[in-house]
């Protein structure tokens, strides 16, 4: 009665619910990738198949050297060779299939979930840190990947083994069978405590090797700061702490595994022990031959140790369980809606002669367990307009502009995208092709000039890339460099000056030939007079494109359209007072 509400409870407690659909998951992929599987299945049955030949015919072997047998001992040496050499050969044939297929279910896993991390939507994938995504595509996919690959075939090997030693075992001695399967209750209650404990330690080594990858990552990313700041003295420290709670982690761990594996060691031996002492007993009796004698050692011995490759199997399941848990996590998280793909296209392609409108009505947002952002907000940017956005910082700025693009979704109200006269969308994923955005801070990535403008075009010509960087003013010293387009950007862009890579990430922009330009703050580092042509030629060079600007210089107000204000949760359109006000504060 009290086993029935432990299970009860486990239920209720949704464990096994989790674990069923953890193995769900994985399944997916054993489906995916069942012909590889099975080939990889069969070589390992064929090695534990012939592995009990090999102790099959070793029994013959002694009984015609000794005696017992002395007929056809040409033909069973011959046998006996002929079984090792196969060994040998099949052991090759595996490595090399395994290490193939291996590479391919590992790549194609990875890249899997990769694809899908990278199409989840934005808003709910935002509470993750970077570092901790990249864990769980590489390292937490990379565990679960091996065990799609490995688990199953394993298994089948030591079960092909277990069963294949009991059968002949039980046809011969009954008895030995028995005795060679007495630890086995044992180790299967050891088992159950166990893979609790270890599926507890994994969790924390996957929790820990995520933030260690976090650190580092942000640790390289920041490192100028930390040098300017002298701070490396406590990043050093703190590394060391990470290390420290790593190692006291894996101590505990391995302090578990060595105790669990000295009760199941002795509780084998004392076994083995016992079927060496039967059979030696069944020998004296004469009941049985010095071959079967050595035939019934290996199977015993065989039998332990397939059972046991059967319990040790469960930790690597244990680790692809909770490396599971946390790749499912994310996994399935919302995806972001491509329904409007088609239409957005036809409507990028109808802006060339009419451009786009983007207006935001009666939108209320907030962030998860936030006060509003703004309620009952207004918001228009019309075809051939620059629409700036202003406000004091944390106000909402980029937080707008991120609405704009889909990335975040409003509690009420319609944010649309439309052409002039024509049919108009609601923003999403889809939508996304009608935005050229430059961001805050730094975008450019390692590679050259050109590889970082063909990220957005990635058929342009060098005439287009430079015909964009110098409406951006950026070919004013691009073409001084020495390898000009096909100089290396290097990692962060760390060879240039804010300014540039501004006008590089512009230059960018505009190579996308998007209807909408969107600018957080992206011309902040540059000087008014740049600003100015900066800003000019983007509208010259397509009259029908809209731009938004998130600033807070005035320089960009002359240039602007409308300016609407973000302040206390509204959204309000200010005339030149207003703007004056702005500045005056702020």
């Amino acid at each position: 009665m009290k086993k029935l509400k432990h299970i009860l409870t486990r239920i209720r407690e949704g464990r096994l619910k989790q674990l069923i659909s953890e193995m769900l998951w994985m399944y997916i992929y054993v489906r995916r990738f069942w012909l590889m599987i099975v080939i990889y299945v069969l070589l390992g049955a064929s090695g534990s198949i012939l592995g009990l030949g090999t102790s099959m015919v070793s029994r013959d072997l002694v009984d015609a050297v000794t005696g017992v047998s002395s007929s056809g001992i040409l033909q069973v040496a011959a046998t006996y060779v002929g079984v090792g050499v196969g060994q040998i050969f099949v052991n090759a044939v595996k490595m090399r299939i395994s290490f193939r297929v291996r590479q391919k279910v590992t790549n194609e896993i990875r890249a899997d979930i990769y694809e899908q991390v990278l199409h989840t939507d934005w808003e709910a994938l935002a509470g993750y840190r970077s570092g901790d995504l990249l864990y769980r595509v590489n390292g937490d996919a990379g565990s679960v990947a091996n065990s799609v690959l490995t688990f199953l075939p394993n298994a089948v090997t030591a079960l092909v083994s277990f069963g294949g030693a009991f059968i002949v075992m039980i046809r011969n001695d009954p008895a030995m069978a028995v005795i060679a399967l007495a630890g086995a209750p044992v180790s299967f209650f050891t088992s159950r405590y166990t893979t609790r404990k270890m599926r507890q330690f994994q969790r924390e080594n996957q929790e820990l090797s995520s933030d260690r990858t976090v650190f580092d990552q942000e640790t390289f990313q920041n490192l100028q700061f930390i040098k300017a700041f002298g701070m490396l003295d406590q990043v050093t420290k703190k590394f060391y702490e990470i290390q420290k709670e790593t190692m006291d982690v894996a101590s505990r761990q391995n302090k578990f595994q060595s105790i669990s594996t000295i009760i199941t060691s002795l509780v084998g031996q004392v076994i083995g022990y016992a079927c060496y002492g039967f059979a030696v007993y069944r020998l004296w009796q004469g009941a049985i031959s010095y071959g079967t004698m050595t035939m019934f050692v290996s199977m015993a011995g065989s039998l332990r140790g397939s059972f046991s490759s059967i319990l040790s199997l469960l930790p690597s399941a244990v680790r692809a369980c909770v490396s599971a848990e946390r790749v499912m996590e994310v996994v399935e998280l919302p995806r972001e809606s491509l329904v409007n793909q088609e239409e957005a296209l036809a409507m990028k392609a109808r802006a060339k002669e009419a451009g786009v409108y983007v207006r935001m009505e009666d939108v209320d947002f907030r962030y998860q367990d936030g006060k509003w952002v703004y309620q009952n907000a207004d918001f228009c940017a019309q075809p051939g307009e620059i629409v700036a956005l202003i406000g004091p910082s944390g106000q909402g700025k980029t937080t707008t502009l991120r609405l704009l693009l889909g990335l975040f979704h409003p509690q009420k109200g319609k944010i649309r995208v439309g052409n002039p006269k024509g049919d108009s969308l609601e923003v999403s994923a889809s939508t996304r092709c009608l935005f050229s955005y430059i961001p805050q801070g730094n975008t450019l990535f390692s590679g050259t000039i050109a590889e970082n403008m063909r990220m957005v075009k990635p058929k342009a010509t060098d005439e287009e890339i430079i015909h964009a960087l110098k409406a951006s003013c950026a070919w004013e010293f691009v073409e001084k460099l020495e390898e000009g387009i096909d100089t290396q950007v290097r990692e962060q862009g760390q060879r240039f000056s804010e300014g540039q890579k501004q006008r590089l990430s512009i230059a960018r922009a505009l190579l996308a030939d998007a209807p909408v330009m969107i600018l957080d703050e992206a011309t902040s580092a540059l000087d008014v007079g740049t600003e100015r042509r900066v800003l000019r030629n983007i509208i010259r060079k397509e009259p029908f494109r809209t731009v938004i600007v998130a600033a807070h210089r005035p320089s960009v107000f002359s240039l602007c359209s409308r300016v609407y204000k973000i302040q206390d949760s509204r959204i309000l359109e200010v005339d030149e007072k207003g703007i004056q006000e702005f500045l005056e504060a702020f």
